[in-house]
């Protein structure tokens, strides 16, 4: 009988589910459409361009209503269910209370992965294209990449620093180089200094320039014409911007940040929400915990608006956490892992708090 009832629920649960995320894309694509009219009038957009750039939006918003939608359709569900006494039937029937919270758990759960996933695989794609659009066919701009540097500090393994005057990624050179290498003890062993350096047979090939050394007190110096430091940082490496984070998968984070790493930039905001794609696994979950106690209080209908606003009233005070804490974290309150994942613990512990309360 407990397989019916798990099935009978989760029907339920599935049709409000997908019309109440249905529902909120509709609202949110209408009115981004009547927010860019304009815009698209004054770049004379077709509408084929139009509807095209409005879909590759869409996955976005439909992956950032997905909590309120899961919490709606948790409180139409669920609540139903105790409004027309259906729990209390099931409780007669010997089903425990338990077993009906840990469905609507799991589904919580399976909707955070398949949250993740489409932020990973999905929004990734359609935003790099959107952007595409936007410049390409809206705006009728060609695509630029950033070719010159200046002042930059390289960061390299083995206890090295590259500090360049400028890089010039169209020509593969560099100017104005400082090589320093330390120890362990972070003391200078030696250092390089060169006009030009030029990137060849994947490495940086040094011109024009003296090498000074500790053993001679950096008093002497050896002049070169070339000389192999063995920098193997590329060009394309050299090149990047700040990219919208949701165009990232996990590969390109971590790429990203190794690179702010590299050039000595701060990647606390990339961490941040690269530690935010993981904590939004459990979102919808926690969104759960604290909504199903006041599902189950619609059973006395002078309740029902009174559980209804405060079940949304916790939520928004989970994302307002969320806000604060990413806040916190950008300021180097909090470190980036609690910046994103210290409002699931705040409110996994309320959720806990307010399930252990639910009667068997």
């Amino acid at each position: 009988m407990i397989k019916i009832v798990y099935k009978y629920i989760a029907k339920n649960f599935i049709k409000i589910f997908i019309f109440t995320s249905l529902a909120f894309s509709v609202v949110v694509i209408v009115s981004q459409l009547l927010g860019k009219i304009n815009f698209y009038m004054e770049n004379k957009a077709t509408f084929g361009i139009i509807i095209v750039h409005i879909l590759t939006n869409a996955p976005e918003w439909l992956v950032q209503a997905l909590p309120m939608a899961t919490l709606l359709a948790l409180l139409f569900s669920l609540g139903s269910l105790a409004k027309r006494n259906e729990i209390t039937a099931m409780k007669v029937a010997g089903i425990n209370m338990w077993c009906v919270i840990s469905l609507f758990l799991t589904i919580g759960f399976i909707i955070g992965i398949a949250d993740f996933a489409c932020r990973e695989f999905i929004v990734t794609k359609t935003t790099v294209y959107n952007r595409k659009v936007d410049t390409e066919k809206i705006k009728k701009e060609k695509a630029s990449l950033q070719t010159d540097f200046y002042n930059q500090i390289i960061a390299l393994e083995n206890n090295v620093r590259l500090t360049v005057g400028h890089i010039d990624i169209k020509t593969n050179t560099m100017e104005n180089i400082v090589f320093e290498r330390y120890n362990k003890d972070f003391e200078l062993k030696r250092l390089v200094l060169a006009e030009k350096a030029v990137w060849e047979n994947g490495s940086w090939e040094l011109k024009n320039g003296v090498v000074r050394d500790s053993e001679s007190n950096f008093l002497d110096e050896v002049h070169f014409k070339t000389y192999q430091p063995n920098i193997n940082v590329t060009p394309e490496d050299i090149a990047f911007k700040d990219p919208p984070y949701n165009s990232m998968n996990m590969a390109d984070f971590n790429k990203y940040i190794n690179q702010l790493k590299i050039f000595g930039q701060s990647a606390i905001k990339a961490r941040i929400a690269l530690n935010t794609r993981f904590a939004s696994v459990f979102s919808n979950l926690i969104v759960m915990m604290v909504g199903i106690p006041f599902a189950l209080g619609f059973g006395r209908r002078i309740n029902i608006i009174f559980n209804f606003l405060a079940a949304l009233s916790a939520t928004f005070m989970y994302w307002a956490t969320q806000s604060v804490t990413t806040s916190f974290g950008k300021n180097l309150i909090l470190s980036p892992f609690m910046a994103a994942w210290l409002p699931n613990f705040i409110f996994l512990g309320i959720g806990v708090h307010l399930l252990v309360k639910v009667k068997k």
